[in-house]
């Protein structure tokens, strides 16, 4: 091996990272597009105009012309790229767009589209392009991507089948993957399936599943998402161990898919002594073919001209010579789809791509000096890949695998050896059973290793690192990351080398020391004498209620680790009363935590298998599972609870968020401190809060806490929360989610109403603290520079970031609604719900 390090060639590279990140800052700002890249074309003209007259100019000093030859260019160069990006962008806004379609959000209109993938009935969401869109008297027609949220079936769906259905319009920003986001009112009614060759194809994906299917354990669940990238078969506990173990990748159609392809059909060519171009033909051929069973969607692409770069510049180039290829290859992609520079999904390939290309061959000569050759290249390529991906993955899950290295240098060999065996079983489940069947036997080998290997790791000592996905861990995470790619690269024993080494030492002391003091510091502010607190689980709801010694848990979100963080953070060890409010992921996906911990749980009408699993979950680790429904009712400590919504069998909707356990808990007659009256909502809609308002209606005075429905998403009904009146709302919801939550509107409603509003986005974990005949808001982050991390004496209309008071009820609301009496004891009945 060389141990020089060649030099990085960024002429392209550069240039195009600048327009990528215009476009990612300007998208969300649709009317400032077309303006900026005006701006920008000007720009770029202007410096051409400037290195010309400079290069003419014959009075000019030599050192002058060279300073303008220099940076014109440059200017030039970076601006008209940019410019060009915007440009198009802004050329195609409402194709992508289209203004009868966004004039459609906030209503509900019956669509008819094609689905983008298969849809189950585990299915949270799903991609469709909608071709036909209804809303009242007026009909649009074209193609526009959307994404359908909760989407139900009677069935499965297939790829490229016709459905129709009606959805609610969602409010949500410019600029993301899916143009438009719509929530399913109703159960999808499919149409006609796909013909031609989607149909074929469809055909042999269907027949690959049913030979999958009788495959026992985690081999045969895993098989078809190594293959076709089918996960739907892939169990909760196992999916959450290839998160854990950073094996997730293997389950996604990626490059690493498309490369086994190629250099499997390139080898047994050189074997049969083909010519290099009939090898290249064959091999795109195959990857053609490969495109249309996986369905040719664009982050397949994305990974077929990365996987194509990958090999051709690493088998037969400089390391680094393929970087402006893949510049030249990126560019292309964004001038011909601008908004996937806003996808997670292109920055991942990208940057995976680009430091298999970059690092690869530097890290294998580091390692080479303590290693066997052989095993240093093994190794390279998943650090490689892992350094350039780090800060990315952040924004999917905010820690670390500390083991993830190790577990794909374990699982990786047999990955290819189950993508190709599962492909044969394609090709052949149709027409040839019996083959496919003992053919599928043989690829569960590998795919059982690979789950194995999963779920091994991913119980080893700190598998996990817990890093957050603030800007400032992320920001920390960029810097580790350059200062270790500038020790890979720079030269052995330089100046630069030695600087990196000493920075890189000094930043990991200096941050663990602040990251062990902030933790410290967190548990320390927490006000002992909570109440009512609201968890940070990211887009998803959690809120305790404690009353003595018992605790309550409404939801439990579905990160796992923010909701462990969380019990942790407002010392919870036991919870005596589990709160199921419906079994969207968002809900209910960080189960396991709380699982053997939890005595009592109620739990909402379950519509799926997936949903009776947690059920079945809890009752194994010992809980007892109430079906409940309007009118049940207990007690937490000195406070009492009662179900008010959904009513009884054949009055409620079947399942999904319009079914949503709405639970208020009230003081006691002898409640004598945390005495609070929250109503938690669920996930109702606009037109379930509207029932539910008529079914309680005059009952809902007294409420000082409200849990907002939904996220705070646009589809509310503002006579309820004007009715209820509470001096706070919780909002659980992700930073910088596509969903547009929580709505202005919302925001604006809970205004009039004289709320305090606190949002996981920006505030972090939330406490309602009583105390003095009055409450007391306390907030986790900071969100105004004024704001106090402690709790804040001075009564407010709006208390500000960190703490604020006021009176402990309204003029008129010390009226309480006396509890009713028990249907349904909370705690006597225990099986899974009929």
């Amino acid at each position: 091996m060389n141990d020089g390090p060649a030099p990085l060639d960024l002429r392209w590279a550069l240039p195009v990272g600048v327009g990528w990140l215009g476009l990612v800052l300007a998208l969300p700002q649709p009317p400032l597009v077309g303006p900026t890249a005006a701006a920008l074309a000007a720009l770029s003209l202007a410096s051409l105009v400037v290195e010309l007259i400079g290069r003419r100019s014959p009075g000019r000093s030599t050192r002058g012309r060279s300073a303008v030859s220099g940076l014109a260019p440059v200017v030039a160069l970076v601006t008209g790229l940019t410019g060009l990006l915007l440009g198009g962008a802004a050329l195609r806004h409402d194709v992508r767009y289209p203004p009868d379609l966004v004039a459609s959000v906030a209503h509900t209109v019956e669509i008819e589209a094609v689905a983008g993938e298969r849809i189950t009935a585990d299915s949270s969401a799903a991609a469709v392009e909608a071709r036909t869109v209804r809303s009242g008297q007026r009909v649009w027609q074209g193609a526009a991507s959307m994404l359908v949220l909760g989407p139900r079936v009677d069935q499965p769906v297939g790829v490229g089948q016709a459905i129709t259905f009606r959805a609610t319009v969602l409010p949500v920003e410019p600029g993301g993957d899916a143009a438009f986001v719509v929530a399913a009112r109703g159960v999808l009614r499919a149409g006609a399936p796909a013909a031609g060759l989607a149909g074929r194809t469809e055909a042999m994906r269907a027949s690959f599943r049913d030979v999958a299917e009788g495959l026992p354990g985690d081999g045969g669940a895993l098989l078809p998402g190594l293959t076709i990238g089918d996960t739907s078969a892939v169990p909760d506990d196992l999916r959450d161990a290839m998160r854990t173990s950073s094996l997730s990748h293997l389950t996604a159609v990626s490059g690493s898919n498309c490369a086994v392809l190629v250099a499997l059909t390139m080898m047994i060519g050189g074997v049969l002594r083909l010519r290099r171009v009939v090898r290249v033909v064959a091999a795109s051929g195959v990857l053609a073919a490969f495109l249309v069973l996986v369905t040719p969607d664009a982050s397949i692409v994305r990974a077929t001209i990365m996987a194509l770069l990958v090999l051709g510049h690493l088998a037969g180039s400089r390391p680094v010579s393929g970087l402006p290829v893949v510049a030249v290859a990126v560019s292309v992609m964004l001038i011909a789809d601008p908004w996937i520079s806003r996808d997670v999904g292109f920055a991942l390939s990208v940057l995976a791509t680009a430091g298999l290309v970059v690092l690869a061959a530097p890290v294998a000569r580091l390692l080479a000096r303590v290693l066997p050759e052989p095993l240093a290249l093994i190794l390279a390529v998943p650090i490689a890949a892992q350094l350039a991906c780090g800060p990315v993955l952040l924004l999917l899950d905010p820690g670390l695998p500390v083991h993830g290295v190790v577990a794909n240098v374990l699982a990786e060999p047999a990955a290819p050896l189950a993508t190709v065996l599962g492909l044969v079983v394609c090709a052949t489940a149709g027409w040839a059973p019996g083959p496919a069947a003992f053919v599928a036997g043989i690829a569960w080998g590998p795919a059982s290793w690979v789950a194995a290997v999963a779920r091994s790791v991913s119980t080893w000592p700190a598998a996990r690192l817990e890093w957050g996905r603030s800007a400032a861990a992320v920001g920390l995470l960029v810097l580790l990351t350059a200062l270790i790619v500038v020790l890979v690269l720079a030269a052995r024993g330089g100046r630069v080398r030695r600087a990196a080494a000493v920075s890189l030492v000094a930043v990991v002391v200096l941050s663990a020391g602040a990251v062990a003091g902030t933790r410290l510091g967190a548990r320390v502010g927490v006000p002992r004498d909570w109440t009512i607190a609201q968890c940070d689980v990211g887009q998803g709801d959690a809120v305790l209620v404690r009353s003595g010694d018992d605790v309550a848990l409404i939801d439990v979100g579905d990160d796992v680790d923010a909701l462990r963080d969380c019990l942790e953070l407002f010392g919870v060890g036991e919870v005596h009363l589990l709160v199921l409010t419906h079994f969207d992921s968002d809900h209910v996906g960080a189960v396991s935590v709380v699982e053997g911990r939890t005595e009592v749980v109620l739990v909402g009408p379950p519509g799926r298998d997936r949903d009776r699993a947690v059920i079945d979950g809890l009752q194994t680790a010992g809980a007892s599972v109430v079906d409940a429904r309007a009118g049940t009712s207990g007690g937490l400590g000195e406070l009492s609870w009662e179900v008010l919504w959904p009513p009884g069998e054949g009055l409620a909707p079947a399942a999904g968020n319009d079914a949503s356990l709405v639970l208020r808990f009230s003081p006691g007659a002898s409640c004598r401190e945390g005495c609070l009256d929250l109503l938690a909502l669920g996930d109702l809609g606009e037109t379930a809060q509207r029932r539910f308002r008529g079914a309680v209606s005059g009952a809902l005075t007294g409420v000082d806490v409200v849990k907002v429905a939904h996220h705070g998403s646009a589809d509310q009904d503002a006579a309820l929360y004007r009715e209820i009146g509470a001096g706070v709302a919780l909002i659980g919801v992700g930073a910088g989610n596509t969903y547009g939550h929580p709505s202005r509107s919302l925001l604006d409603v809970l205004g009039e109403t004289g709320a305090a509003v606190t949002r996981t986005d920006l505030d972090g974990a939330a406490a309602v603290v009583v105390g003095e005949s009055r409450m007391r808001l306390w907030r986790q982050r900071d969100t105004a520079p004024d704001a106090s991390s402690t709790l804040v004496a001075a009564p407010v209309p709006h208390p500000v970031a960190g703490g604020g008071s006021w009176p402990h009820g309204r003029p008129g609301d010390r009226r309480r609604r006396p509890a009713s009496s028990s249907t349904r004891s909370g705690g006597s009945r225990s099986g899974p719900p009929p």
